[in-house]
Order: C-alpha cells, then structure tokens, then sequence
C-alpha cells in the first residue's frame, strides 16, 4: 500500500513539474512573437552657420625694458653718499650721486655724477664710501614708458608677421587682462637649435605696471575666414572617422564630414555639409545608423 501512495506522490509531481515547464515554454513563445516597439530618439536638428575663423600665432617670451642703461662716473673716488634708490625715476641731468675725490695733500670739490638719461633705478651697484674708477658701474636704469615683449615665433608662421601688426600680450600678474601691442622688429636669423625667430612687440606701459623679466604670452592673427560651424555635439566619431547623422523619412543616416578648427563650443565643418543641409545637433551621441527618430526642434542655429 505504502508503495503505492509513493508512486502516486512521485506521478503527481512529474505531471505538475511538466505543466510549469509548458507554461513557461508557451510565455517564451508568446513573448518570441509579440512585436517589441521599435525604440524611437528625440533629437534636435539645426543648419549649420557661417562663422568667422581666426586663425592665430600664438607664442610666449619675456618682457623687456624699452632701454637698459649703466650709469658710470667721470671721475674716480669714493662714493660719498647715493641720492637715488631702488626704483627713484631718474630725468636726464639730475644728480644721482656725490663723489669724494681728495686725495692725500690735495682737496677737490665734491663731484657730482648726473644722469644724461630718463628711466627708473632697477639696480643699485656700489654703496656709499665705495671706491671707483671712471669704468666702476654705479646704477642701472630701465626706460619702462614703453616695453618690449621679445617672443619667439615658429619659422613655418614668421611669413605672416609683418611690422605694424597688431599684437595682443598677456602676463601672470594680470590674470584675464591683455595688453595691446604692434611688432616692431623681427630678427633676420633663426634660432637652428629650436627654429624659431625672435620677434619684438612694443607695449605702452605707462603705469608702469609691466615689468621687465615678466613671462609674456602673445597671439598674433594669421589669417581669417568665413567657414561653416556645427555645435561639437553634432560631430560624433566612429572608427576613427568624423560624422553628422542628418534624417530622412524619419530615420538617422550617417554623413561623414571633414572637420578644422575648434571654435569654443562649434567646429568648423570643411566638407561635407552644406550650409542649407539639417542635422541633428542634439541627441547625436545616442543615435545609430538608421535609428527611428523624432525631431523636437527645428532651428536656423545650433543650441
């Protein structure tokens, strides 16, 4: 008996583990020949636009002194005293220093050592009770009205760089500040250990706040263009090639373009692309080759 009811226990669970298994078999089924939705994008589409393209030289060097000039004395002796310091702006024939020239048996009026220059005492050289000669440096001023920025530009641009082009200059101490310049001068040899030319661009400076040592960096324009520009969300990238995804009868299509330069948030588009051609310009990252979208924006001008 007890075999029996074993058997039937054992019957009954084969017949309820078999209809599970049916169960699940026709939902996989079912499933199989329900149709999924196709996944549909939105996107925004946009015309590319003609924007102006700069191009520009750009470069770094130091700012200089307009002139940097030694004054010595005429006579030999010992310094009696300084009438300038660090800094004191110096104007032609002012007195700069008192030399003492006596001499055992002799007495000399006090020589006084004047400027024939302007500029600003950047270096103070001998102190009071000092012996010099006439060949023995006593200061050295800097004419900082005007300055120079002395930059070094590549020998592939140096064609473009004219006299009397206008320059813009910037330095770490004035962070977001530039400084309007013009070349000046432009050496006749090049450097053959870096191929560069050293360029000289004149600044008026006077406050006097560009000082000369300064690290300096300069942009120069090298030419201008109008060319067409797409925001660089528009641009997607795939092995290694550059694409648009413009839409017809509501679908993506890939359309590979040649870009140039980077233009803030836009790229200049060089081919493929006309001007009076929609793409999409938002929502290309997500899209594939023939994806079905819907345009949520329409525009004359990437957003």
């Amino acid at each position: 008996m007890k075999k029996i009811i074993v058997i039937l226990i054992a019957v009954a669970m084969l017949i309820f583990v078999g209809y599970r298994a049916l169960r699940n078999y026709q939902a996989k089924q079912a499933a199989m020949i329900r149709k999924v939705p196709e996944k549909v994008v939105p996107v925004r589409t946009g015309k590319p636009i003609w924007q102006e393209i700069v191009d520009k030289i750009k470069t770094q060097g130091n700012i200089q002194a307009d002139a940097d000039i030694i004054l010595y004395s005429r006579v030999g002796g010992k310094i009696e005293r300084n009438l300038v310091r660090l800094g004191a702006w110096v104007k032609p024939g002012m007195v700069v220093a008192v030399v003492n020239r006596d001499e055992i048996g002799y007495q000399y009026n006090p020589f006084e050592v004047k400027s024939d220059v302007k500029g600003v005492v950047s270096r103070v050289l001998q102190n009071p009770g000092a012996m010099i000669t006439p060949s023995t440096p006593l200061f050295s001023l800097v004419d900082i009205d005007d300055v120079k920025a002395v930059v070094n530009v590549d020998e592939r641009k140096i064609r473009f760089v004219k006299p009397g082009l206008g320059a813009v200059v910037t330095v770490q101490a004035y962070p977001g500040e530039v400084f309007n310049a013009r070349v000046a001068n432009i050496s006749p040899v090049c450097n053959p250990q870096n191929r560069t030319i050293e360029v000289e661009l004149t600044l008026q400076n006077n406050q006097h706040r560009l000082k000369p040592g300064m690290y300096a960096e300069a942009e120069m324009t090298e030419s201008s263009r109008k060319s067409l520009a797409l925001p660089m969300a528009a641009v997607v990238e795939r092995l290694g090639i550059k694409y648009v995804f413009t839409v017809r009868d509501g679908r993506a299509h890939l359309l590979p373009v040649t870009v140039g330069e980077i233009i803030g948030d836009a790229v200049e588009i060089l081919s493929g692309v006309s001007g009076d051609q929609p793409v999409v310009i938002s929502g290309a990252d997500k899209l594939e080759e023939n994806d079905k979208v819907t345009v949520i924006g329409d525009g004359e001008k990437p957003v």
